[in-house]
C-alpha cells in the first residue's frame, strides 16, 4: 500500500466528507489527519478490500465523535451556531449544492447518527452494510435512519435550483442597497418571510437569535453597516459553491455573509462573525 499516494488521492474526499459531517473545516482537517494516522498504524491486509470505504468508515466514525462534542459544546454557546463557511476551492470534490451553506444549516439540524448515515449515503453511496460499521447500528437500523433523516431533509431543504448568475447578480444587488443605505430598495429585494440567521459566538457583533421579515431584516443590516469602521472593505468571493461577500479590515476577515434565494428574492442571510470559525478565509486578509 502507497500511503503517500493514498493521501494524496483519498484526501480532498475525507476532508469534503468530514466537514459535511461536523460543519467545521477546522474540525475537519484534524479528523483526516487523525484517519491516515489510523491507515499508517493498520495492518497490511486490513484496508485491501476498498481503501476509500475503509478511509470513509474511519472518518465518519471519527466526525460522528467530533459531532458529539460540538452538540455538548452548544449548550453554552451564545446565540445562533452555524456552519464554518469555506472557499468554494477547497472543496472539489463534491457537488456545490451539496456544501451550500444553506444545506448545511439544514444539516445541522439532523440528530448526529442521522447526519452521518445521510451523509454517507448521499456522497458516498455506500451500502447500509458498510453504513453499519461507521456508527455500529445494524444495516436494518441504518436504513431507517437514513429513511428518517432524507425525509427531514427534503422537507426543511432550500427547494429552489438558482442559476449562478442569478445568485450572483442578487448578491450584488443586496451588496449595492446595504452601502447606498438603501431602505426601499434592500426592502424590495427580500421575501417576506426572510431570516437573518448570524453566528458571533460572543466574541463578534451578531443578533443572538434570528431576524424575521423584510422590514426587521433591513433595518438591522443597514444599522450594522452604519457601526462599520470607514476602513471596512467588502469582497465579493465565492463561499461554499456561491456568490457570497467577506467583510475585512486590514488585517483580518471580520465577517462572511452568504445568501439563499429562489431567483427572485432573498430567503435568508447567514452573517458568520465568529472569528474561530473565519480561520479558513484569513488568506482573504491581505
Amino acid at each position: 500500500m502507497n500511503l503517500d499516494r493514498a493521501f494524496a488521492d483519498l484526501r480532498p474526499a475525507m476532508l469534503a466528507l468530514a466537514y459535511r459531517i461536523t460543519g467545521s473545516r477546522a474540525d475537519a482537517e484534524d479528523i483526516v489527519q487523525d484517519t491516515f494516522l489510523r491507515l499508517h498504524r493498520a495492518e497490511p491486509d486490513e484496508a485491501v478490500r476498498s481503501l476509500k470505504a475503509y478511509l470513509a468508515t474511519i472518518t465518519a466514525r471519527l466526525s460522528l465523535n467530533r459531532l458529539r462534542d460540538q452538540r455538548a459544546r452548544r449548550e453554552t454557546y451564545i446565540g445562533e451556531w452555524l456552519p464554518e463557511p469555506v472557499l468554494s476551492e477547497d472543496e472539489s470534490e463534491v457537488r456545490a449544492e451539496d456544501v451550500s451553506f444553506a444545506f448545511l444549516v439544514v444539516l445541522e439540524r439532523l440528530a448526529p447518527v442521522e447526519r452521518v448515515v445521510f451523509v454517507l449515503r448521499t456522497a458516498f453511496e455506500l451500502d447500509f452494510a458498510t453504513i453499519s460499521s461507521a456508527v455500529r447500528r445494524d444495516a436494518v437500523t441504518c436504513r431507517k435512519i437514513f429513511s428518517r433523516a432524507k425525509a427531514r431533509v427534503l422537507e426543511a431543504r432550500p427547494r429552489f435550483a438558482v442559476d449562478r448568475e442569478q445568485h450572483r447578480a442578487l448578491m450584488r444587488d443586496f451588496v449595492e442597497a446595504v452601502r447606498e443605505q438603501n431602505m426601499d430598495k434592500l426592502v424590495s429585494l427580500l421575501a417576506d418571510d426572510v431570516v437573518l440567521h448570524g453566528d458571533g459566538g460572543g466574541k463578534a457583533l451578531a443578533t443572538k437569535k434570528p431576524v424575521i421579515g423584510r422590514i426587521e431584516v433591513a433595518r438591522f443590516m443597514l444599522a450594522v453597516t452604519r457601526a462599520q469602521p470607514p476602513e471596512t472593505v467588502v469582497e465579493e468571493i465565492d463561499i461554499n459553491g456561491a456568490a457570497a461577500i467577506v467583510v475585512k479590515v486590514p488585517g483580518r476577515v471580520t465577517a462572511a455573509i452568504m445568501i439563499d434565494t429562489d431567483g427572485q428574492h432573498i430567503r435568508a442571510i447567514f452573517g458568520v462573525a465568529n472569528p474561530d470559525k473565519l480561520t479558513s478565509l484569513a488568506r482573504l486578509a491581505s
